[in-house]
């Protein structure tokens, strides 16, 4: 007599929650999409915040603020805003613009965010306008939550210079290349008490771990001081930072990578430079990678070369352009293959060769054979960004 065999089924809804929660904790984002729609109860499990933190949630309109509102997006991680109307290849490849997001649709993403606290980026941010107008505090409270801060106001080009030489390039290209330059403006401008309120915040606890500032007015309105006084005009410019040089630096050297883009003459001032190197040279501040870009100023100014030494070599990386003195570069290099230095990385872009020939060339061998070369000349800069900009063409023509 022939036996029956009788194969048992075990539903999902029959094991241990435990069980079915190490199974989606294990699963890749598609499956755990369709693994809400098997069943009620993979649904009810499925839908728990925690196995939704790798989406990306996409905000184009503010109609899509009410994504946000979701039970299993509260605690998502990252938010992108740069697929706006104007979101075309070139555009987006670059960071694209949010159009929608004026004052009012900035102020309800804020809002929402804030109620997200787990929101560490936000792509786009920077092109979206109307910062100013949003209450300091929520402002605050977000922007201090994030990882990543591109704190920056106008053009987002790769260092900010512009190419003296003259163009024979058709008008055409001109007008594009101009209107491409247009669409890539950066509004992230904070007002004097949003920014005052962030460095004091970001000094004494933050998540960032990226932050990018340029185009923000570290100066007060030189207009509203008394004409009267006849007072010199280094002494004045020393009392003229918004941001004092102490809290710039506290924020600053609080931030792991920091890149200062000085596009504008009151950006970052001489003593909140000093500030900075003064701070990362007398204690183990957080700071590890720091760019300090200016084409006004000397970002190393006057500064102590001994005070400069132990400051960049507390560093493992450190960018800048075109700035020092004989002397401060002597005692930075002294300190990197004499002394005991984290530095891993040294990049001078422009510098004047002059100050390298006067250098001790037995000095400049010991470093390169550290560092590799750590400087470039004009010439050479001048070249790598043509060349970056014959890429880019190349790039553009084969997608359009």
């Amino acid at each position: 007599m022939g036996q029956s065999h009788s194969q048992s089924q075990t539903h999902i809804s029959v094991l241990p929650n435990e069980v079915v929660v190490s199974i989606l904790q294990h699963l890749p984002p598609q499956e755990i999409k369709s693994a809400v729609l098997v069943c009620k109860s993979l649904r009810e499990m499925g839908e728990k915040p925690r196995f939704w933190t790798w989406a990306v949630v996409t905000v184009n309109t503010k109609d899509d603020l009410q994504k946000l509102k979701r039970p299993r997006l509260q605690m998502v991680q990252e938010i992108d805003v740069t697929q706006g109307s104007h979101g075309g290849t070139h555009l987006n490849r670059r960071g694209g613009v949010s159009t929608w997001m004026k004052e009012e649709g900035l102020a309800d993403l804020f809002q929402v965010i804030c109620e997200i606290p787990t929101v560490r980026r936000i792509r786009g941010l920077e092109f979206c306008k109307g910062i100013q107008g949003i209450e300091p505090d929520l402002v605050v409270s977000v922007l201090n939550s994030l990882e990543e801060l591109k704190l920056c106001y106008g053009f987002a080009e790769e260092d900010g210079e512009e190419d003296e030489e003259e163009d024979d390039e058709e008008d055409e290209e001109e007008d594009e290349e101009k209107e491409q330059e247009m669409e890539q403006e950066m509004q992230m401008k904070l007002s004097t008490e949003q920014l005052e309120l962030l460095f004091t915040a970001v000094a004494e606890k933050t998540n960032l771990k990226f932050l990018q500032v340029s185009g923000q007015d570290m100066l007060k309105d030189m207009d509203k001081t008394d004409e009267t006084d006849e007072v010199d005009e280094m002494d004045q410019m020393d009392e003229m930072d918004t941001i004092s040089p102490e809290l710039f630096a506290a924020a600053v050297s609080n931030v792991e990578e920091v890149i200062l883009k000085e596009h504008f003459k009151e950006d970052i001032t001489s003593k909140q430079f000093e500030a900075l190197y003064s701070i990362i040279a007398v204690e183990d501040r957080p700071v590890r990678k720091l760019t300090c870009l200016s084409f006004y100023i000397d970002p190393m100014g006057d500064v102590d070369p001994e005070l400069l030494s132990k400051a960049f070599n507390r560093l493992e990386e450190f960018t800048t352009v075109n700035c020092g003195s004989g002397e401060q570069w002597t005692a930075i290099l002294r300190g990197l293959v004499e002394g005991d230095s984290r530095l891993k990385k040294l990049m001078v872009e422009d510098i004047n060769l002059e100050v390298v020939q006067n250098l001790d060339q037995n000095l400049v061998r010991r470093a390169k054979k550290k560092f590799g070369q750590f400087y470039q000349d004009p010439c050479t800069v001048l070249e790598n960004r043509r060349y970056l900009l014959d890429c880019i063409d190349i790039i553009d023509t084969s997608e359009s």
